[in-house]
């Protein structure tokens, strides 16, 4: 039972980052056909790698410097929007961990949180879980430095003054976890807690199939889980339907660098079939 609740609560966390994988393993794409003038790119991030396992090369950067805009899920480079991102952490009725847990549980991820977090429960305790969550699957890296593609991304888009397009805006994305009830999210953050070992490994195993850009293998880890599937439709599926029109739009007016996370690349309702399907050749750009 632990073991399952973990791999559903790091697969959760892991949601708008990662997911399946294609028949042909890459995470950069090429997009043409259909009318384009010009072809746009399609590549699969993941938001937080250790610095010794994050992906460069000259494709990707020949992509990026072929493209005339970097889309992404979110542009967190806008005005406003990392201070919207810290109110939205913040849960709006206080702390509430004591409403869900023993004092014993709360003695123990205050001891987790002094240890690995630098703050107690008494500073941290009023985030939502899913903050609450992501801080403590970073902290689980086994490495001191981390990177992030998007910071990536965007610093090279502000240098080549290239613009940016958002998908969404930091509410709607932060609103998709206020759709799962309090008491899921404390549970999967005392499981990942109580038996942190194995949320690290599981964590070491998605981000290696990422490095090694095994879509396939990633499925696989993650759809292990039958409670995964209750929460597709929402965080991948939908969205990625939602994504095609303005992708469409915005190719057919310039070249464009598509950012995002990897999960929502592969699979049936993947862009990269979403996109084929509405008549664009996607290819696999070897590296």
């Amino acid at each position: 039972m632990m073991n399952r609740l973990i791999k559903l609560a790091t697969s959760m966390m892991m949601l708008l980052v990662l997911s399946a994988g294609p028949a042909q393993a890459s995470l950069l794409w090429k997009v043409s056909g259909n009318e384009l003038t010009q072809p746009s790119y399609l590549f699969g991030t993941i938001h937080v790698i250790c610095e010794d396992r994050f992906i460069m090369n000259d494709a990707i950067e020949d992509a990026f410097e072929q493209s005339e805009t970097l889309v992404m899920e979110l542009d967190i480079s806008a005005p406003g929007t990392m201070q919207r991102l810290q109110a939205l952490m913040v849960n709006e009725e206080g702390p509430y961990l004591d409403r869900y847990l023993s004092e014993e549980q709360l003695e123990t991820i205050d001891a987790y949180f002094r240890e690995n977090l630098g703050a107690g429960v008494a500073q941290l305790g009023g985030l939502k879980p899913m903050a609450l969550n992501s801080m403590v699957m970073i902290g689980g890296l086994p490495c001191a430095d981390t990177t992030s593609y998007e910071v990536y991304f965007m610093e090279q888009a502000d240098e080549q003054e290239i613009p940016i397009v958002a998908l969404e805006d930091v509410d709607f994305q932060m609103g998709l976890f206020d759709e799962i009830p309090l008491q899921e999210q404390v549970d999967w953050l005392w499981e990942m807690i109580s038996d942190s070992e194995t949320g690290e490994a599981l964590m070491e195993s998605m981000v290696q199939a990422y490095a090694e850009q095994d879509l396939d293998a990633l499925m696989e880890i993650m759809m292990d889980d039958p409670q995964f599937n209750h929460y597709m439709e929402m965080f991948i599926d939908e969205r990625n339907r939602n994504w095609v029109a303005p992708l469409r739009e915005q190719m057919h007016e310039s070249s464009a660098f598509i950012a995002v996370g990897a999960g929502h690349l592969p699979g049936d309702q993947g862009l990269v079939n979403l996109l084929r399907e509405a008549g664009y050749e996607v290819e696999a750009i070897a590296q």
